[in-house]
């Protein structure tokens, strides 16, 4: 349940898909009271159907096509079993809206035990999948999801009761890596930034913003593209921070922006 506590609350409709964690539906129903809620799940027991029934959930034996559906997508084990991590994880971003986020875990290759296991001559890697977390950053990366945080699946270790070769043998603890079993991870396909600006105005919008300021920075027409861009910001209601904030985004070039920001203080 410790995984929900990266969920906020949540009062709108917002469509969430969970991968076979039947057993988070109870505390996501509590977060989320009004979710669309789908549950995908490879084998539907009359327990799962039950607890589906309960909490309000949709059984589906299938990932929609559509691009953008998701809110909140939770898949628990999809980096502890299996070999498409990277497609899996694309398919996810493919899914997700751009104000949403994947919630998933992975079990620390790092984690004493597992380096007390290894310095005994064993490595318990058949049942499921080891990462460290700068391989599953990488992994998120490459899959082009933009915000990435972790959290501790579980108490960690205190570090008074790590064994004392591994105070010796030069390894570091931190952000408690070295005592954490389970990581718990949110990836974000958005930065918080571009979420927000990507929730106020249509896309349509956001494209048309865009391409204007892409167009003033290279200075294609710029006079007639800074007069098409106040006229966009009168009639769609395009306030000024707003607008600061899509230049920080979206132009590239220092300069640009500062010319840019000048420019639009004319105009005004």
């Amino acid at each position: 349940m410790r995984i929900l506590q990266f969920v906020p609350p949540n009062f709108l409709p917002i469509k969430v898909l969970v991968i076979d964690s039947a057993e988070l539906l109870a505390g996501l129903r509590k977060i989320l009271p009004a979710a669309r809620i789908a549950l995908m799940t490879t084998e539907p027991t009359p327990k799962i159907k039950r607890l589906c029934n309960e909490f309000r959930a949709d059984l589906i034996d299938e990932l929609p096509a559509a691009p953008k559906v998701f809110e909140l997508i939770i898949a628990e084990e999809v980096l502890t079993v299996g070999e498409n991590f990277y497609s899996t994880l694309l398919e996810f971003n493919h899914l997700l809206t751009d104000s949403g986020f994947l919630l998933t875990r992975f079990y620390n290759v790092r984690f004493i035990g597992v380096l007390e296991a290894l310095r005994r001559g064993r490595f318990c890697n058949n049942e499921r999948r080891l990462w460290a977390k700068a391989d599953v950053v990488k992994l998120l990366d490459d899959a082009i999801y933009k915000e990435i945080h972790f959290m501790p699946g579980e108490d960690p270790t205190p570090y008074s009761l790590i064994p004392n070769p591994w105070l010796t043998f030069g390894f570091d603890n931190f952000s408690d890596d070295l005592t954490t079993k389970i990581w718990l991870v949110k990836a974000c396909k958005c930065t918080a930034e571009v979420a927000a600006l990507k929730e106020v105005f249509t896309p349509e919008v956001r494209a048309d913003l865009s391409r204007l300021l892409h167009r003033i920075e290279y200075d294609i027409d710029a006079e007639e593209n800074f007069r098409r861009l106040m006229e966009l910001c009168n009639r769609e209601g395009i306030f000024d921070d707003y607008l600061a904030d899509f230049i920080n985004q979206v132009v590239v070039h220092a300069a640009a922006k500062d010319f840019i920001r000048t420019r639009i203080g004319a105009f005004i």
